[in-house]
């Protein structure tokens, strides 16, 4: 996991929900977390709807200039970008 990424918790809590999205239970333990998360079946809508959902589990929000693919690409880079979040809302 990257130096700025969340704990395992978090990292759990996404492959969790992008398995509940997609309806593929096994993601949930199997998911690769440098995976690219389009390729686990989550489509633009999808997507949008879990940045939705976990702005609102970890009260955060997360600024239009910082929604760039890059930061959510992975199960990795999105928790990076929670921690980063949650980091700078201390």
């Amino acid at each position: 996991m990257s130096i700025h990424a969340a704990s395992s918790d978090t990292v759990q809590y996404l492959k969790k929900k992008i398995a509940e999205m997609t309806e593929n239970p096994v993601l949930e333990f199997d998911a690769d977390i440098y995976a690219q998360i389009r390729d686990m079946g989550v489509d633009s809508l999808r997507m949008i709807q879990l940045l939705v959902h976990i702005e609102q589990h970890f009260d955060i929000a997360f600024d239009d200039d910082e929604l760039i693919i890059d930061y959510f690409a992975t199960i990795d880079q999105f928790a990076a970008s929670i921690a980063r979040k949650l980091a700078s809302a201390v």
